[in-house]
Formats: structure tokens, C-alpha cells, sequence
């Protein structure tokens, strides 16, 4: 496996320029569905991490639901106080959370809606100011398994802002570097430039662009086209990696085993290395999956 950097003195004319950018959006608001589960939790650790970081307003989303045995019949079947049971026990976990990380020193607000989990967090995200939504994943060891006919898939696709997804078996202790995953064009421009403003909020100490080399019609980033993507930016905290593979998943297999990553970070319009790690095979994909949260922006927001 092979790493190669460009040297600093490729960036040094870089400005660090972050207070000046125009375009900059601090967060607000962060939404974060939960069910209570060791995946939410989990997710609840970064989602407190990136609230204290950036002061955003966390927003707890919990649904509930009727069994779907009863939907058909609901008024002779179910008993008159049981769907007022249901609810009042839903809102009152709910409570209980808000309190707890109020005490903690939080702004907190919260819903609670009836209906499935899915189509609930996307009108809810569709309806409501959000900059940021967090969940957890459950499920089978890598990502892909995890996402692919399970509610944060249907999510990460559907909604229009980040989403960011953490594993259950994720060990979280902050976020100091992150590796930007995709095939660096022009059109990164707008997406790096959120990820860089973020990664100044959450004052995370370096950017790693990795850029995977698997053989096939590989164009090396250009210093022209690294100044445009990093252009306004800290080039003290943003660093090029270029990294061999024979194919997508063996290079970044290779490269989270061997450097310390603390977030992924994919975008989504491009059908390029997040289709492809997303597709089942019969080989073991990606083992970092289950170990990494992952965020992942919309190329259109």
C-alpha cells in the first residue's frame, strides 16, 4: 500500500480565510430521531459532542406506533386507552431525555409523532429548519448491510440535509481527523467548503482529501485544482492523500486500518465510490464500516 503527500509549500499560499467566507452557515439546529436503543445512545455521544462544539439547538425526534396487526381494525380491536398509553409513554421518554440533557446544559427541543420511523424524520426534516441530522445504525458488520433496506438508508436518500450515521459499535472520543472519500472534481468545490467551515466549528485539527488510485483512468489532483477546492481555507489542516488499491475497497480498507479517522465523509450526487461501496458483493466489505461514523452531504442542498 502506497501514500503519497504533496508537499506543504503546495499550499502555503492558501489564506486562511474561514471568518471572511460569505457563504458560511454556523448550525442551529441538529435533529436527532431516537428510539432509546444502544444504537441511539450511541448516537446521542456525537450528537452532544457536535451540539457543544457548534451551540446548535438539539432536537429530539421520537416516533411511536400501533402494531401493524391492529391498524386494519383499530377501533375494535385495540382498548379505548391503549393508543393514549402508548403516546403518553413516548412522550414521557421523551421528557425525560429533554430534562436530562437540559440539566446537562443543552438547548433542547422535541416532537413526538405517531407513524413510521422513516416517512416521520423525512417530513419532519422537510418541514423544519435542520442543518444537521445524526442517527444511529444498527445491524450487521459493515455499513453497507446496515444501510441498505434499513431506515437510515431511505433517510440518507430522501432528506435534503447531512446526515450523519453513527455505528453502534463506533468508539467515539471526539473528532480531530476526518478523510473527505470521493473522486476530487470541480464540483467538490461547494461540498469541501462545508466540510471545511464544520471541521472549523468542531475544531478538528486536520482534512485529509483522499484520492484512490485503482489504475484506471487515475488523474492525479493538480495544484491548480487543489487551490480551487481548498480556496479561503486553513492549509495548515488540509492535507492530500493519494492512496493505491487495486480496487475502491481495498484502498480505503487499507488506509482506515493503517491512519486514525474519527469521521468519514462522503457525498451522494455523484454515483461514484459511495454507489460502489454500497452495492452487495460476495466478498467482506469494508470492515471500517462498523467502527466509523459517517457523514454524508447532498451535492444539490
Amino acid at each position: 500500500m502506497k501514500y503519497l503527500s504533496p508537499n506543504e509549500s503546495d499550499f502555503l499560499d492558501i489564506p486562511y480565510s474561514l471568518k471572511k467566507n460569505k457563504k458560511i452557515k454556523h448550525m442551529k439546529t441538529i435533529l436527532f430521531p431516537t428510539d432509546f436503543s444502544e444504537a441511539s445512545n450511541k448516537a446521542l455521544d456525537v450528537v452532544k459532542y457536535f451540539a457543544q462544539k457548534t451551540k446548535a439547538t438539539i432536537h429530539l425526534f421520537h416516533t411511536y406506533n400501533i402494531p401493524a396487526t391492529m391498524y386494519a381494525h383499530v377501533e375494535t380491536i385495540i382498548p379505548p386507552n391503549l393508543i393514549d398509553d402508548i403516546r403518553i409513554s413516548a412522550e414521557n421518554q421523551t421528557a425525560a431525555l429533554v430534562t436530562k440533557l437540559e440539566d446537562e446544559g443543552y438547548s433542547v427541543t422535541s416532537s413526538v409523532e405517531m407513524g413510521t420511523v422513516t416517512d416521520e424524520i423525512i417530513s419532519f426534516a422537510k418541514e423544519h429548519p435542520c442543518d444537521l441530522l445524526i442517527m444511529g445504525t444498527t445491524g450487521d458488520d459493515n455499513l453497507v448491510n446496515k444501510l441498505i433496506g434499513s431506515n437510515a438508508s431511505a433517510v440518507l436518500v430522501r432528506v435534503n440535509i447531512p446526515v450523519l450515521l453513527v455505528p453502534k459499535d463506533c468508539f467515539f472520543d471526539g473528532i480531530n481527523s476526518i478523510v473527505y472519500l470521493d473522486e476530487l472534481k470541480e464540483d467538490d468545490t461547494s461540498v469541501l467548503h462545508k466540510l471545511f467551515q464544520l471541521s472549523d466549528e468542531i475544531g478538528a485539527t486536520n482534512v485529509n482529501l483522499l484520492n484512490i488510485n485503482t489504475g484506471f483512468f487515475f488523474e492525479p489532483i493538480n495544484e491548480g485544482l487543489m487551490m480551487r477546492l481548498t480556496n479561503g481555507f486553513g492549509a495548515e489542516k488540509i492535507k492530500l492523500d493519494t492512496v493505491d488499491g487495486a480496487d475502491v475497497k481495498e484502498g480505503i480498507d487499507h488506509y482506515l486500518e493503517e491512519k486514525q479517522v474519527d469521521l468519514v465523509v462522503m457525498s451522494t450526487q455523484k454515483k461514484t465510490i459511495l454507489e460502489r461501496l454500497f452495492v452487495k458483493s460476495d466478498t467482506q466489505i469494508m470492515a471500517m464500516h462498523s467502527k466509523v461514523p459517517l457523514l454524508v452531504y447532498h451535492k444539490d442542498e
